[in-house]
Formats: structure tokens, sequence, C-alpha cells
């Protein structure tokens, strides 16, 4: 994540916070309900269990950013995660107008920490995976899952979803399909094995659909990534509301 951001905006980890910079300020109790457990655990020295949170990063950087986060710096979670290799792919600040007003307005982004994020909510650099476990909470895509597929099942009524989610993250979206279709998207290598880090591509398919905007399936069909890849009708699941797209490298 980039540090710093602004140290006077909003607290958006106050109850009372209803700014435009706080999309789905109905879950900040469950925010904080997760936050005060990973301090709780870190006051306590706990370091095994740090490690089975945080997983194979320094430990200790992790726990002094956590320490952190109520008084930390905000910035627009878009920002935040643009080191990401997703985020990097995708590039917000080469998008045309259009284009970025089309991602600002239809995207969602899945969060361990946050639950639900529009792409300019105000936040702290943290560090928390959804496919972490956090003691007296749990699996946080399993704790996650009752609270936020209700908001995201409202926000993708009637709509077309671009499902681009990694896959310990989908877990967390109980889909009650209220949504007119969702297409899930894998990478193949040319012996037909999954690519095993897709981060970037996913990132550049992104790039493409809010550019169109690309409304079905089919207009993938005309993307043509550097890295090779190309649409798959045999591979594919084009049929019926739910769609399994497939890209071959070739």
């Amino acid at each position: 994540m980039a540090s710093g951001g602004n140290p006077f905006a909003p607290d958006v980890f106050d109850y009372r916070s209803r700014t435009t910079f706080n999309y789905f300020h109905q879950l900040i109790p469950n925010r904080r309900e997760i936050l005060d457990k990973l301090l709780d655990i870190i006051r306590g020295d706990k370091t095994e269990i740090l490690h089975e949170i945080f997983g194979d990063g320094d430990v200790e950087e992790c726990a002094d950013i956590t320490t952190s986060v109520y008084n930390a710096p905000l910035m627009a979670a878009r920002k935040r995660f643009a080191p990401d290799p997703f985020y990097s792919a995708v590039d917000f600040d080469g998008l045309p107008t259009g284009a970025q007003r089309r991602l600002l307005e239809n995207s969602v982004i899945l969060s361990g920490l946050f639950g639900l994020l529009r792409p300019d909510d105000l936040i702290p650099e943290h560090t928390l995976s959804m496919a972490a476990t956090v003691p007296d909470v749990g699996l946080l895509t399993t704790y996650w899952r009752p609270l936020i597929s209700p908001f995201l099942n409202k926000t993708v009524r009637n709509k077309f979803v671009w499902d681009l989610l990694p896959e310990p993250y989908r877990v967390a979206w109980d889909d009650n399909d209220s949504h007119a279709g969702r297409a899930t998207v894998c990478f193949y290598n040319p012996d037909g094995k999954p690519v095993s880090d897709d981060t970037v591509y996913r990132g550049q398919l992104m790039n493409f659909i809010v550019r169109g905007p690309a409304t079905e399936p089919e207009a993938l069909e005309t993307w043509k990534p550097s890295s090779g890849f190309k649409l798959s009708r045999r591979k594919s699941e084009l049929d019926g509301k739910i769609k399994s797209i497939a890209f071959i490298r070739r």
C-alpha cells in the first residue's frame, strides 16, 4: 500500500461519520471490532498468532501499521492500493475521464479490514487479508459474508457484474442472484493449466472493461493485451446467467 495521506480527513471509524468518502459506513462497528481484536493481540505480544494472521510478511512492521490505524492519515482506496500489481495494471490515472468515472461509480472493493469499499472511500494504511483468521472473530471471509452480502447484492441489483475477485475473496459474497448476470474470469497457459498469478492480467482486463465500456462477455473478444491472451469460446461457459470466461495465452 501507499503510505501517507491527509491527516485532517474525517474519522472513518467514527460511528457518527456519514461522509461521501465513507460509503458503507454501516460496517463501521464491524471494522472496529476486528481492529480492536488485532490491537489486543498486538498488546499481548502474541507473536505466534500474529504470524498466523499476517502470514510471511514482516510481523513487526504489520503490527506497527495496525497500531497506528485509528490515527493514521487517510487517502482514497484507489490511491492507497495503487502500488498493488492489480491496481497498477488498472492504471486509473491513464484512463480517459469517462472511464475513470465509470470505475469510480461502478466498482466495489472487498477488504479484510473494511469489508466493502468504494474506490474513493478514504482509508488509512493497513495490512489484513480477507483470507486471514483473527481469534474471536474467525476466518474473515466467513465473518464478512453475512454482513457485506446484503449491501453488495443491493449494489449490483439488475446490473451485469464483472467478477474479478481472487478466489479467497469470492466466497465472502453470498450471491442472491439479484444481478442481471455475473462473469468470472480465468487465465490459462498454452498447455491448458491456469496461470499461477494472474493479478496483473485481471487489472489490465479491468482497464479494458471500463474503457469500453464492455457490458457483455462477447465484447472481450476484441481485447488484445500485450501478454498475448485471447478469449477461448471453447473453454468458456457463456450460456446462462452465470458465465465463466477463459483466456488462453497464445
